[in-house]
């Protein structure tokens, strides 16, 4: 069976603009990368689990199906390279920014996703802010919108540090390992993270 080590990065190398210090952000290529958007799928328990679906085995079929709905429903939808302890980049992540429908698009609000592995979460800032910095700098977008599930308290956390607020809580509206979870409804609006941004700067 064919596996993804994630170490074929080579031309795959972006500009600047997708770059920051430590992380790099790769456009969706299936041939390179559907086997590693099924791992990271498959094992929710080591990546920044935002899924609240029945969880369930997913066969490469499946999830290729989802990764390219992604593609063509987002935004933006990319893999998130990381430097090692070698400081080669390894394969670590998805993110993407939904796509309004075209009758709503002059709100210009979209709906951020991560999944991060577990080894590499401390990079998860890192990894928002750059799409925070794209959503506002370079798609034009007003507002971005986070959905955080209260057994992800660490990731709501992260999002608060860098300036989202909780706009309000679904109430046990999730079923998770037998247990009923509230969801946190988050956003941050461009005004208020370039505000963010100055004060670090002063």
């Amino acid at each position: 069976m064919a596996t993804d080590s994630g170490s074929d990065y080579g031309e795959e190398r972006g500009s600047d603009a997708f770059q920051t210090k430590s992380l790099e952000f790769i456009s969706y290529d299936p041939a390179k990368h559907d086997w590693f958007f099924n791992s990271i799928q498959q094992f929710s328990s080591s990546i920044i689990n935002f899924c609240a679906s029945s969880p369930r085995p997913m066969d490469i079929k499946f999830t290729s199906s989802v990764a390219k709905h992604l593609q063509r429903n987002s935004k933006l939808f990319v893999m998130i390279y990381a430097k090692d302890e070698d400081n080669a980049y390894k394969r670590v992540g998805t993110l993407f920014l939904e796509s309004s429908h075209r009758d709503m698009a002059h709100h210009r609000c979209s709906k951020l996703g991560i999944g991060i592995l577990k080894d590499y979460q401390h990079r998860e800032a890192e990894a928002v802010e750059w799409a925070l910095n794209w959503a506002f700098n370079s798609a034009g977008l007003h507002r971005v919108e986070m959905n955080v599930p209260s057994w992800n308290m660490r990731s709501g956390e992260v999002c608060e540090e860098i300036g989202f607020q909780t706009e309000g809580t679904r109430k046990e509206c999730l079923f998770k390992d037998g247990k009923w979870w509230d969801e946190a409804n988050m956003a941050i609006l461009e005004k208020d993270w370039k505000q963010g941004h100055i004060k670090m700067e002063k």
